[in-house]
């Protein structure tokens, strides 16, 4: 059943991406807005944002059944794909940009849906590993694309075809049956088994918020000033092979390190990536400094949209937490654009220490956040009904000498949660997860974890 969820959010949230950069692709190649394009762009995001939140908001308080948000969902790609495939046909700047911004609204609030309806859903550890693959896997089939924008011979009709396209394809994808069984469906079991509604709890949403703000700001920055050099134009597709793979490999080291693991590496990238700007590297070095930027910017975002859907999984209003982490990436990087335009009035050293400011405030916060999460976790487990008759239990299990690593543990596995998602609970590797049942088993005298929730009386 989990693959089958995953899977039905790995082909739409492709879906979504295609449509997205190509989308926004079309932007860059109408010559009558060379002159606004930072403007447009922002313009759009903002937009792209606000579709997000409304369609969150919709399906948590006003369209509850699973059928209706789905339909919802159809409804809006369809029309978002009628308005993208118009621009094929406009050539007056005004009207394009008009007509641009209602279809990027309606897109971006299909995602909104989707987020709610299928990722949120999903297992913890599954979380990065879809949002990182769709993300790769549209990258990668969008490339030919890409590749005809840096030579300088791809319209906007091209890309709003490619978009319109996706999106048409993504109103067939949801009317098919795994998707109609698998959308907003609840694992009711979980929801026994975490009874903390950690999506109430504002100051790890708000750390999530901040932390989240800080890194997208110093990343906008970064963007803007790389964006107009040479080395970048000349190095784009390097950047976009970059981004596939690191987008395909975030979900991994997730599922088999942990959030920790990956936030962790994100912020030694992006470390790495600062020294470009802050000494003013060229050429090959220069390119691999600004590589290790892109990287890390990836490794951090889709891992930090996967804590905001798991707070939202717990939460009142799953689908607008969702949609809210996700539109926060566009919301505050533009902002890095005026930004970027206030350090070069600056000068270099006055523009080092404003980014410098940026980017050190995100360290404390990710560490707050991550000690937020964990307590928040713990907190759960601590009111989680854990085990049947626990009365019986207690009394076995008073004699075992366990450590309080093995006790955490130990009770997560009477709950039948895999070593993955123990980790991902209890922030460690899988590997220490796998050492501590194995010592485990050893004290209780028992071969297999099946034996051991048999006989101490696990759900």
């Amino acid at each position: 059943m989990k693959k089958q969820i995953f899977f039905s959010y790995l082909v739409c949230g492709t879906l979504f991406f295609m449509w997205q950069t190509a989308n926004s692709l079309a932007i860059y190649s109408m010559p009558a807005l060379t002159d606004i394009l930072y403007i447009v762009f922002a313009v759009h995001y903002v937009v792209g944002g606000v579709g997000l939140l409304a369609a969150g908001l919709l399906c948590d308080k006003f369209i509850l059944a699973a059928k209706s948000r789905r339909m919802f969902a159809i409804a809006l790609a369809a029309a978002s794909g009628v308005c993208t495939l118009s621009l094929c046909f406009i050539g007056t700047a005004a009207l394009f940009v008009t007509v641009f911004l209602l279809g990027t609204f309606l897109g971006f609030a299909v995602n909104g849906v989707l987020l709610g309806g299928l990722f949120v859903p999903l297992p913890q550890a599954y979380k990065p590993l879809g949002f990182g693959l769709a993300f790769a896997i549209s990258a990668s089939l969008r490339l030919p694309i890409d590749i005809s924008v840096t030579r300088g011979y791809a319209s906007h009709a091209a890309h709003s075809l490619f978009a319109a396209a996706a999106l048409f394809l993504l109103c067939a994808v949801l009317f098919t049956k795994p998707v109609a069984q698998h959308f907003a469906k609840r694992d009711d079991k979980a929801a026994v088994r975490e009874p903390m509604v950690i999506g109430n709890d504002t100051q790890l949403f708000w750390t999530a918020v901040a932390c989240g703000a800080a890194v997208f700001i110093s990343f906008g920055i970064v963007d803007r000033l790389f964006s107009a050099s040479p080395m970048y134009t000349n190095s784009v597709q390097y950047f976009r092979y970059a981004q596939i793979l690191t987008s395909a490999a975030v979900g991994f080291i997730c599922l088999r390190f942990g959030y920790y693991a990956a936030v962790l590496t994100s912020f030694s990238f992006l470390g790495l990536g600062t020294l470009a700007y802050l000494f003013g590297m060229s050429g090959a070095v220069g390119e691999m400094f600004v590589l290790f930027t892109v990287i890390g910017f990836n490794l951090f975002y889709h891992t930090l949209r996967s804590i905001f859907a798991e707070i939202g999984k717990h939460g009142k209003y799953p689908y607008t937490i969702a949609a809210f982490g996700f539109a926060l990436y566009f919301m505050t990087q533009i902002i890095g654009i005026p930004v970027a335009d206030g350090m070069d009035s600056l000068g270099k050293d006055g523009g080092t220490v404003v980014y410098v400011a940026i980017f050190m405030l995100s360290i404390p916060l990710i560490v707050l956040l991550f000690h937020r999460l964990h307590n928040a976790y713990a907190a759960r487990q601590a009111v989680s009904p854990g085990v049947q008759n626990e009365e019986q239990s207690s009394k076995s299990m008073s004699s075992l000498t366990l450590t309080r690593r093995e006790k955490e543990i130990f009770d997560l596995v009477l709950q039948g949660q895999l070593s993955r998602e123990i980790a991902e609970v209890l922030f460690v590797s899988e590997s220490t997860v796998n050492w501590h049942v194995a010592n485990i088993l050893k004290k209780t005298d028992v071969e297999s974890r099946a034996e051991l929730i048999e006989r101490y009386g696990g759900d």
